[in-house]
């Protein structure tokens, strides 16, 4: 490996870097080995919320509250 890819690594792996640690991304993800399933009217809220902020980042509106 050359040194700018070891430091590339060092840094990846350098959890001060970051805004969480490393093993709080790993509890994070490991809520994806549990099997329970959303409420269906929580995921279609998210998803219009989501989607309203895509909108007001790219500087658009949802026309008539509908998408």
């Amino acid at each position: 490996m050359s040194e700018i890819g070891a430091k590339r690594e060092d840094a990846a792996m350098d959890d001060s870097l970051l805004d969480f640690t490393l093993d709080e991304l790993r509890e994070f993800l490991e809520a994806d080995l549990v099997d329970v399933r959303a409420d269906p009217e929580f995921k279609e809220r998210l998803r219009r919320r989501l989607w309203d902020l895509v909108l007001a980042r790219s500087g658009q509106r949802r026309q008539g509250g509908k998408s």
